[in-house]
C-alpha cells in the first residue's frame, strides 16, 4: 500500500493521485464504551468491577472473549465488500501504559493492534491510530474511558509528559507501516471541562494551551516518523477550530465530528428542508471554515451517517467515517441480534444506565429522567446565575449524576450475570458479538455501498 500525504490541500498516493477516503469506526474495542458494548459505566472501572466479583482469571477472561469476538478479520472483509477504504482504529493509552508504571509499555497492547493492522493490509484498508482516551482524560465524558468527569489531561503537566512519550513510541513504532493512514493525535480534547461539564455560557476555550500541546506532540512524532499524516481534532468535542493555529505542519489534515442538530429542530419537516438544514450547518462550521481557508484536508471522522449529509461531503470532497461498524443497539451497521443471548441477558441493566437517552431504557428511563429534570431545574432556580445556559443544564446534571455514582452502582449487577459461568460459557455468549451473529443494518449497508463501491 502506497504511504498516503498531503499535497495542496488532498491526500494523495505515492504517485501524486487523489484518493477519497471512505469507512467507518471500530469503536468499542481497544476503546471499550458503555451503551455500544451494552455494559454500563466506564471501561477501567468495568475492568476492577469484574475482578472483585468474578476473580482475577474470570474476570480478566471476560473481557479477552468479548474483544476476541466484537472485531475480527471477518469485520474488515466484510468492510472491504462494501467498498470501504478507511477504518479509524480508537485506542485507550491503557493497552498500552499502567498508571502504576508510567513510561513502561505494554507489549499486549501493540501486538492486538498489529492484528488488526495486518488485516486492514490484506484487504488494502487505510487505518487511523486514533488516542481516543489519554492520560488523564481529556473530557469530561465516558468515550475518553472517564468516571469521574473531571478532565485532569490540560492542568496535569505529569500526564501531558506520559501523552507525549506514548506517542513517540507508537510513531516510532509504526513509523514503516504504509498502512496506518496517519495519526488522530487527540479524539474530542475539550479544554473547559477540565473541572466538570458545566452549563456554562459562553465556552471559554483555551487555545493558547490545546496549540501548545499540538506542537509540542507534533515534534515528538516529527522525531522518529516524518512520513505519517497529522490529523488534528479541534476543541468541544472536534466541533471549534476558530482559535487553532495556521497549520504548522506540511503533512497535516483536520478532523471534525458532525452530530447534527438538526433533530433539535422538529419544525422543518420537508426532505427539502432537512437537506437545506445540513447543508448551511456544515458550510458554517468551524471545521470547514478552517480546511478552506488554510487549503488543508477535512475528515468528518464521526457523524451518524444521515444520506443528506454524505451528500454534502461527497459534493465538497470531504474524507468521512460513521459512528460506528458494530454496537448493542440497531442504529449500528452490526448489531448483536437481540433474540440471542447477550442482549438477553445484558439489556434489562444496561438499558437501565442511559438515562440521558430515555428512548432506549423504556418507561423506567423516563419516570428516572423527569425527576432528575425536577432535580435540575430546581438546582438551576437555586443558584440563579446568568450564564446558565438552560438548555444543557438537564443533560450535564444527569450525565454526571449517571456517570460518576448511577451506572458504577450498574455495575455490579451486570457483571453477576456472568457470576458462576465457565470460560466456555462466557465465550458462548461474547460470541454474538461476532459478524455471522449480529443483525445487519440493511438501510445503512445499502448507503455504504452507494456512495463506496
Amino acid at each position: 500500500m502506497d504511504f498516503l500525504q498531503i499535497q495542496n490541500g488532498a491526500v494523495v498516493r505515492e504517485n501524486g493521485e487523489p484518493i477519497r477516503l471512505r469507512g467507518t469506526n471500530i469503536g468499542a474495542w481497544m476503546n471499550m464504551e458503555n451503551f455500544m458494548n451494552g455494559m454500563p459505566g466506564s471501561e477501567h472501572r468495568m475492568r476492577e468491577t469484574a475482578r472483585q466479583t468474578l476473580g482475577e482469571e474470570m474476570g480478566s477472561w471476560f473481557f479477552t472473549s468479548m474483544l476476541s469476538h466484537f472485531f475480527t478479520e471477518q469485520d474488515v472483509r466484510y468492510m472491504k465488500s462494501l467498498g470501504m477504504n478507511f477504518l479509524r482504529i480508537p485506542l485507550n493509552y491503557r493497552w498500552f501504559e499502567d498508571d502504576m508504571a508510567p513510561y513502561v509499555y505494554k507489549e499486549e497492547g501493540f501486538a492486538m493492534l498489529d492484528t488488526a493492522l495486518d488485516w486492514c493490509e490484506k484487504y488494502e484498508v487505510y487505518a487511523v491510530l486514533d488516542l481516543h482516551a489519554v492520560q488523564g482524560w481529556q473530557s469530561s465524558d465516558w468515550h475518553c474511558d472517564n468516571s469521574c468527569r473531571t478532565a485532569l489531561f490540560w492542568r496535569m503537566k505529569d500526564f501531558q509528559e506520559r501523552y507525549f512519550a506514548l506517542w513517540k513510541v507508537l510513531a516510532a513504532r509504526y513509523k514503516d507501516r504504509s498502512v496506518v493512514a496517519g495519526y488522530d493525535i487527540m479524539n474530542e480534547p475539550c479544554t473547559m471541562n477540565d473541572y466538570g461539564r458545566l452549563p456554562l455560557i459562553p465556552y471559554q476555550a483555551r487555545w493558547k494551551d490545546m496549540n501548545a500541546i499540538y506542537r509540542r506532540v507534533t515534534e515528538e512524532i516529527r522525531s522518529v516518523d516524518p512520513r505519517h499524516i497529522l490529523i488534528i481534532e479541534g476543541d468541544d468535542y472536534s466541533r471549534r477550530f476558530c482559535g487553532l493555529e495556521a497549520p504548522w505542519d506540511e503533512n497535516l489534515m483536520i478532523s471534525s465530528h458532525a452530530y447534527t442538530t438538526l433533530f433539535d429542530h422538529p419544525e422543518i419537516t420537508s426532505d427539502q428542508g432537512k437537506r437545506e438544514y445540513l447543508r448551511k450547518e456544515f458550510l458554517e462550521s468551524e471545521g470547514y471554515k478552517y480546511s478552506t481557508l488554510h487549503n488543508v484536508p477535512l475528515w468528518v471522522s464521526e457523524f451518524s451517517f444521515l444520506p443528506d449529509q454524505v451528500e454534502v461531503y461527497e459534493e465538497n470532497n470531504v474524507h468521512w467515517t460513521t459512528w460506528s461498524l458494530k454496537g448493542c443497539d440497531d442504529f449500528f451497521l452490526l448489531s448483536p441480534k437481540k433474540e440471542r443471548p447477550y442482549r438477553t441477558l445484558t439489556e434489562p441493566v444496561a438499558r437501565k444506565a442511559l438515562i440521558c437517552m430515555p428512548e432506549w431504557g423504556g418507561e423506567y428511563n423516563r419516570t428516572l429522567r423527569e425527576q432528575l429534570n425536577n432535580t435540575a431545574d430546581l438546582l438551576k432556580k437555586t443558584v440563579d446565575y446568568r450564564r446558565f445556559d438552560n438548555a444543557e443544564n438537564p443533560m450535564f446534571f444527569m450525565m454526571t449524576v449517571g456517570d460518576v455514582y448511577y451506572n458504577n452502582l450498574l455495575q455490579y449487577p451486570y457483571i453477576e450475570l456472568f457470576q458462576g459461568m465457565d470460560r466456555e460459557e462466557i465465550d458462548a455468549v461474547m460470541a454474538d458479538f461476532d459478524t455471522e451473529n449480529c443483525a445487519i443494518n440493511t438501510e445503512l449497508e445499502d448507503r455504504f455501498r452507494k456512495y463506496c463501491l
